[in-house]
Order: structure tokens, then sequence, then C-alpha cells
């Protein structure tokens, strides 16, 4: 923090990995919001291009031009790495974003296999979401996802949910063959920063029939966006059967990350739907059955691909915190669900428990096992070990549903916010209570309306078959009010939009991330690969 430079950063970068890793957040947090801002002061956010068409008052320039493209690309790679911890830290602990699209301005990273080869290449532009454009209320549908250049996003056409994510038509076309591993990634954190930042971190007055209908159109805008990266993901990124060495299984660390955050992304945006207070459901139809049970093969397929993830990876390659979280969330969402709908607790809960025990493991080292429990990964499985013990021995006790964010630094938390907590968590046990009531007595009753045929199921084992949607405790309210929020709900209880192909599961996936140049496997340095 002496200086000024690419190296600092890099340096205060690792030790901010570090940090995280260790568990040690308090010391992570600073350096990670000391990091984005020192990002802008050399102006790493930005383009080169960009910077000749500046503001009149000139900011002050402290680093010399990039001598050529691969130290240009080293640069823009080394801004796109403090960019996912500024997400990850505002998703972790539910505070907002330091790194905004008046700072943002940057292409994606190039394909690691043409940053190797110093081979010069152009690539797109990443959207970054304008607060106030994307603020609840307006349409985030025709907010871009990638740009060739800063002077077509004002020139470029307004564009459909089925384009938003492809590239446009025409001369605007975006090339997207020239990005890696890496771009994915930083795609797929973006993408889970939005869900926090655009929908559950909203403040909704649920008494206001327009601002629930306004809350539902952003759920399933965000729902459309999330279907739509993974639907449009070029072949290479997700056929398994593309290897050129099939025999060899190599698990490639970003494009692995990438598909476990797009299915978190999934299990957040679903959660209040899939788990709602009987508040919201006194007042429209929602589609919770289906909501549950895209959290429950969101979490299965994490499972697995994990599982996979530590079986085809080196025993001394650690995993980072990024992946930890991602398989607390997904442990945590299996049990909020066994507490609220009363079913049997998913078997995978205990196979993300036991992977974060090995995340631990990894991290910590074969010289220091027994700094294991210390570390990220370490206190997220004690924690989800602590809550289900919890809700084993209180039967009317239910996890907080978007608790994620405290839970997991209970440890940290000061007495006298663990005591709000504690209130909170009490308030959220007795609506939770509630809502399963409701859920059976509708379900008891018999109750044909209420049911909906969610036909064959997408998960071995699924126990969601026979769970009811949740309808209005006052059905006339609906009936007798044809606004917005009808209307919406209508579009929710579809089959058409409840059948959409949503988590990324193992078989989707292609192990290893193919470089340009690739000839059988990805360069890799100490088990990383570039991407």
């Amino acid at each position: 923090m002496d200086g000024m430079s690419v190296e600092n950063l890099q340096a205060l970068s690792i030790i901010a990995f570090t940090d995280m890793g260790n568990g040690d957040m308090s010391r992570a947090w600073p350096i990670i919001g000391s990091l984005t801002r020192t990002v802008e002061y050399l102006q790493l956010s930005v383009e080169t291009d960009d910077r000749q068409q500046g503001p009149l008052l000139k900011p002050l320039t402290s680093l010399p031009p990039s001598q050529n493209w691969t130290q240009e690309e080293e640069r823009r790679r080394v801004f796109w790495s403090i960019f996912n911890l500024d997400r990850l830290c505002s998703v972790m602990t539910g505070w907002n974003t330091s790194l905004t699209s008046d700072d943002v301005r940057r292409r994606l990273p190039a394909d690691g296999g043409l940053w190797h080869k110093e081979e010069t290449v152009l690539t797109p532009y990443f959207g970054i979401w304008d607060r106030s454009a994307a603020k609840m209320g307006n349409s985030i549908v025709f907010l871009p996802a990638h740009y060739p250049s800063p002077d077509q996003v004002a020139e470029a056409p307004p564009e459909t949910p089925s384009t938003s994510t492809t590239a446009p038509k025409g001369n605007e076309t975006v090339d997207m063959t020239t990005v890696g591993a890496f771009a994915y990634c930083i795609e797929a954190t973006e993408s889970l920063s939005r869900v926090t930042t655009y929908f559950l971190q909203q403040r909704i007055n649920f008494r206001d029939r327009q601002e629930v209908g306004n809350w539902l159109t952003r759920f399933k805008e965000l729902d459309l966006r999330l279907v739509h990266w993974k639907m449009f993901l070029p072949q290479k990124w997700k056929d398994s059967n593309i290897s050129r060495r099939p025999t060899i299984i190599n698990m490639d660390p970003n494009l692995t990350l990438a598909h476990i955050t797009h299915n978190t992304s999934m299990i957040l945006l679903h959660q209040q739907i899939a788990y709602p207070s009987p508040q919201w459901t006194s007042i429209v139809r929602m589609p919770s059955a289906h909501s549950a049970e895209t959290c429950q093969i969101a979490a299965a397929e994490t499972a697995t691909i994990t599982r996979k993830y530590l079986k085809y990876t080196p025993e001394n390659s650690p995993v980072n915190s990024q992946f930890a979280f991602c398989v607390f969330v997904s442990a945590r969402a299996l049990l909020v669900h066994w507490k609220f709908y009363k079913t049997d607790l998913a078997p995978e809960f205990w196979v993300l428990v036991e992977s974060l025990d090995d995340f631990s493991r990894r991290w910590a080292g074969p010289l220091s096992r027994s700094k294991s429990n210390s570390s990220l990964p370490g206190k997220y499985s004690a924690q989800l070990r602590a809550l289900h013990k919890k809700c084993a021995e209180n039967p009317d006790y239910s996890p907080d549903v978007v608790g994620y964010s405290t839970d997991g630094f209970v440890t940290q938390t000061p007495n006298y916010l663990r005591q709000g907590q504690s209130d909170n968590q009490h308030s959220s046990q007795a609506q939770a209570g509630v809502a399963s009531g409701t859920l059976q007595n509708s379900f008891d009753s018999g109750s044909q309306r209420s049911i909906l045929n969610p036909g064959p199921p997408q998960a071995p084992g699924s126990q969601l078959s026979f769970l009811p949607q949740i309808s209005p405790t006052n059905p006339g309210v609906e009936h007798n009010s044809p606004d917005e929020l009808s209307a919406i709900s209508t579009v929710l209880m579809d089959q058409d939009f409840m059948q959409l192909d949503r988590v990324i599961s193992f078989d989707d996936m292609m192990f290893t991330a193919q470089t340009i140049d690739d000839q059988g496997g990805p360069f890799s340095m100490n088990n990383w690969t570039l991407g």
C-alpha cells in the first residue's frame, strides 16, 4: 500500500484472496475496498481508447501506457480479478458494490491461449448495469450484456430477452470467440451480483400490489437472463464430449466455478419464491413448488460437480472462497427446504458439508491440518453442522431464507448484533411455521385448484411432485383485481415458463476449458489454467 502500481495491486489481491480463504474476513474486506479504489486511481477500470475521450478535467495519470497488447491484457486481467473480489464481497455480505457502471468500461479478458501466445485480439466490452436504469419498476430486458464499443451502447437498437445475452445482429455483432473460461466466470459472478443487488437488496412494500408486481417482474426478467446465459453458452464451454483426450478429465477451475456460480444464482433468485412469507402469499399466487424444485436441483447438481472436481483435481490444489460460498449456499438451501416443507433432508446436504471439509483441508495444506477449521470453508462447514443440529433439536425452528450473509460469519458478529439477529430469526421461525401450516392444510384438504401438475421429475429422488403451489389466502383478492400483479402471476404459473432449462448439471458441462490453440489440454500453471 506504499505506492500505486500494477505489481502492488497483484500483491494485495493475493493477500485478499489469502485472508478470505483463511477465514479472516475482517482483514479481507478493507483490502478489497482499497483495491477497488486504487484500480480506479490507476485508470485500470477503463480501456485505453476510452481514456482518450475523457472529461475536460483530465485525471492524474499514475501509470505509463502499456508497451504492448500482452501487457495491456495483464492489466485487464488484474482489473477483472479485483472486480470479482468486489462482487463476491457484496454478495457474501449484502453490502453495496464499489465498482459501478460509472467507473467500469472494460473489455472482457481474452482467451488464455491467445494471451500465452501474445496474439493480439479484440474482445467485447462487458455491460455493467446502471443502478438508476435498473431500479425496481424499470425493465432490465434491454440492458446490454456485451457491446463492441462504448458508442454502440447508445446507437444499438433495443434488445429482446432472446437476444440480450447473445450477439446483436447486423453491424453490431459481438464476437465472443476470442474470450475464454475466465471471461465466462466474470459473467457468472456478475449475474450472481445482479440477483443480490437488483432483487434481494431491494426494499419492497408487500402491502402494495404494484410494488409486488414490479418485484415479481424483476424475478421473471432475471430468471430469463440466467436461462439464456446457460442456453447460449458456446458449445465448447458446455459439451463434455468435445475433449480431444476423452480418457483424461481435467476440470478447469474457472469454468467449473462459472457453472456452480450460475446454479447459486438460481438458488438465491428462486429461494424467496420457493419459501415465501405468509404476507406475500396472501395477495398473489406464486410457483413456489416449482421454485423449490429449482433450488433442490441446483443444489444437488452443485454437489455432484463439486465431488467430481475434488476427485479430478490434485489434492494440493486449493479451492477459492467463491467456490466455498456457492457450496455453502447450496447446502443451506437444502436445510431451508427440509424445515419449510417438512420433508426428509436431501442426502446431498452431507455431500456438500463434507466437500467443505475437503476444501478446508486443501486450503490448510499438509503442514497446517490443525488450522483447517479456521479457514472460510471450515467455518462454513461448522456453521452448517450447527444449523442442522439446531433444526433437529428444535422442531419449530426454521433458518431465515436469506440469512446466509450473517450465518456464514456468526463467529465474527458482535454480541449485540447477534442478539438482534436472534430476534429476527425467531420472527422468521414464526412466519415459516405459519407458511408450512398453510401448505400442509392445503395439501390435506385435497384442494386441486392449488396443486400444479409438476410433470416428469427433473432430479432423481425428487420429493416435490406432491407439493402444492401457494395460493392467496384470500383468492378473491386476485380474481377481483385484474392488474399487473395478477398478470405477472399468470405468466409465472405458465407451464412454458416453469419448464425452462435453468440448472447446469455435470453432464452439461465441459470438463476442460479448451483454448484457441488447444491440441489436447489447456495451458496450465501450477494446477490453474489461464482461461
